[in-house]
C-alpha cells in the first residue's frame, strides 16, 4: 500500500514538473479541422464516444456515437482504411478519433434558430471526421476529413503520404523542444507559444517555438522563431519574423 502511494505521488510530481516548463495555454494546436467548406452550414449533429447519452439530441454538444453505431461504424472503418492506405500504419498509430459530424437534411426545421443559418447549397459532404495526431502527451495536430455518403474521403489530406512520412522522434517533447530552442538562441525567451505543425511543401512535421513580443507597438514588431524538424531534431532553423500592426485611424 505504501509502495502504491509512493508511485502515485511520484507520478503526480513528475506530471507537475513536466507541465511547469511552459503554461498549458502556450501550447497551441497545429493543423486545422476546417469543416467550414463542407458541413459548417449543414443541419448536422456531432457524435463522439464520450457524448451525451440522453434520448433528446442536442445540436450544440456531441451525442453518444453508439446511438448511430449501425450506420457510422462501417463508414468509420472505411475512412480509417483509406487513411492507412495513404499514410501507413506507423502514422495512423498516433492518430486518435475525436468525433464525427453527420448531416441530416430532413432535420432542417430543428436548426431554424441556429446561427449561422442552414444553407444546403454549402453542404459539400455527408460526414466530417475529426482526428488528432499527438507527438507527445501535450502537443496536438488537428486533422479533419470530409466524407461522402459512400464513405469516400473527398477533402485534401493535410498529412504526409506513406512514402513521405518520417517517424516522429519520440524523445522530442514540448519541454525538450523548448530546451533545444533556448540552446539555439536564448533570445527566444520569453516564449509566446509552442506548436507542432506540418509543412505541406516539404511534407514534414516540425516543432515551432515563437518568442513573445513584450512591448507591442504600431508598425513592425520583430520576434524570433526556432524551427525543429520533428523526425530529425538536428535539422534546426532560427529565423526572424515580424508582426505588423496598423493604426485604427
Amino acid at each position: 500500500m505504501i509502495k502504491k502511494a509512493f508511485l502515485l505521488i511520484f507520478a503526480f510530481t513528475t506530471s507537475i514538473a513536466y507541465s511547469q516548463c511552459i503554461d498549458a495555454d502556450k501550447i497551441v494546436y497545429g493543423g486545422n479541422f476546417d469543416s467550414h467548406h463542407y458541413t459548417y452550414f449543414c443541419p448536422r449533429y456531432q457524435f463522439s464516444f464520450d457524448g451525451d447519452t440522453s434520448k433528446i439530441w442536442n445540436i450544440l454538444d456531441p451525442i453518444d456515437i453508439r446511438k448511430v453505431a449501425k450506420s457510422i461504424f462501417p463508414i468509420k472503418e472505411k475512412v480509417e482504411n483509406q487513411i492507412k492506405g495513404y499514410s501507413g500504419e506507423s502514422f495512423f498509430s498516433r492518430m486518435k478519433f475525436s468525433s464525427v459530424e453527420i448531416v441530416f437534411p430532413d432535420s432542417i426545421a430543428k436548426f431554424e434558430d441556429r446561427v449561422p443559418g442552414v444553407n444546403m447549397k454549402k453542404c459539400k459532404s455527408k460526414y466530417y471526421f475529426y482526428y488528432t495526431f499527438n507527438p507527445d502527451s501535450l502537443a496536438t495536430y488537428n486533422i479533419g476529413l470530409a466524407v461522402d455518403e459512400e464513405g469516400n474521403i473527398v477533402s485534401p489530406f493535410n498529412f504526409p503520404s506513406k512514402g513521405d512520412y518520417q517517424t516522429i522522434d519520440p524523445s522530442l517533447t514540448v519541454c525538450k523542444v523548448i530546451e533545444i530552442a533556448k540552446r539555439i538562441n536564448n533570445k527566444i525567451l520569453p516564449i509566446e507559444e509552442v506548436k507542432f505543425d506540418y509543412d505541406k511543401k516539404e511534407r514534414r512535421f516540425y516543432w515551432l517555438v515563437s518568442q513573445e513580443i513584450k512591448n507591442v507597438k504600431e508598425g513592425i514588431n520583430l520576434f524570433n522563431q526556432v524551427v525543429i524538424d520533428a523526425a530529425e531534431p538536428k535539422k534546426q532553423n532560427l529565423r526572424k519574423e515580424r508582426l505588423v500592426l496598423y493604426s485604427k485611424k
